[in-house]
């Protein structure tokens, strides 16, 4: 097969371009085409190359030979998908949000989750080019443990590892408090095996996974939930301002990356500066009627809304 055109990288103010190399790229026909898109990329600051290696002859090609490539071909194929978005949604975080690493902070009780969660560490540390906070790592004795821990939940994606005791340790809750009501990106590892006295009200409206014992894969999992609500929580505002400019709408002045609840409404005044509710907009799909009338029950004058709920009014 003869190489494509040339991509119209001018056409998008940022590009990650993937480059899935297979035996067939690998062959001297496509060295010219691979060296022009190479170039091409390295020209422009909003441009990313990702290649991934499907054949163990990649390093053939001298057009990738000073780049990182993501080996692929000697991942097992049940795992092999997962990864593979794992590492696109993370460069498209960097490209949208800074080139940093999306990093994540582990909140867990250590009664019953320090071994789940320095599982999870490890992972991220061996096996992906994300960043973690875990205090065992980031702590030294005669630190100022809550200014240290406040900040970084300020600054991280969430990961709580739901224990049969996380919901009654009060520093679990002052993490997982911090994190939602600073709108940082959030999932809960679901690790309960007995019971929980009480769940913590608020673990809820954000993305949970199971764990189960095929670790390798939930851990896969689990990274992919935490970077595609990264990934939203950093889009969003963007998409919700191209869209807005292109239909000449004003946008709303409260935006959310995920469905308003009570807690919502708690902070919305402290936002606005004890100013009136106005509107609030979040991703679709709109709530359900019930959480809906809910929230106009505690706040009537505060209408919740998606963007296809904006647009078709």
């Amino acid at each position: 097969m003869d190489p494509p055109p040339p991509v119209a990288l001018d056409r998008a103010e940022r590009n990650v371009v993937v480059l899935l190399v297979d035996n067939g790229l690998v062959s001297a026909g496509w060295h010219d085409y691979l060296a022009d898109l190479v170039r091409a990329v390295s020209a422009g600051s909003g441009n990313w190359l990702l290649p991934f290696a499907l054949t163990p002859h990649f390093a053939r090609i001298p057009a990738v030979a000073h780049v990182d490539v993501v080996d692929l071909h000697t991942t097992p194929d049940g795992l092999r998908e997962q990864i593979f978005l794992n590492h696109l949604t993370h460069r498209v975080c960097r490209q949208i949000g800074g080139s940093a690493p999306v990093r994540v902070f582990i909140s867990y009780a250590s009664r019953d989750g320090g071994d789940i969660a320095r599982e999870v560490s490890r992972h991220l540390r061996t096996e992906t080019d994300v960043d973690d906070f875990l205090d065992a790592h980031h702590l030294a004795g005669g630190d100022p443990f809550a200014e240290i821990l406040d900040a970084a939940v300020a600054g991280c994606a969430l990961l709580a590892v739901n224990t049969d005791s996380y919901s009654s340790r009060v520093w679990c809750q002052r993490e997982f408090l911090g994190a939602k009501r600073a709108a940082m990106p959030m999932v809960v590892l679901d690790a309960i095996t007995n019971r929980s006295a009480r769940a913590f009200p608020y673990l809820g409206n954000v993305p949970t996974v199971r764990w189960h014992g095929d670790s390798r894969t939930v851990l896969d999992q689990l990274l992919g939930a935490l970077l595609m609500e990264t990934l939203t929580h950093r889009y969003f505002p963007l998409r919700v301002a191209e869209m807005c400019a292109k239909h000449g709408v004003v946008p709303p002045p409260h935006l959310l990356a995920r469905p308003p609840e009570l807690l919502t409404l708690l902070d919305l005044p402290r936002i606005a500066g004890g100013g009136a509710l106005v509107d609030l907009l979040y991703p679709d799909p709109p709530l359900g009627t019930e959480e809906t009338q809910l929230l106009r029950k505690i706040e009537g004058s505060l209408r919740a809304l998606t963007p296809t709920m904006l647009f078709s009014m």
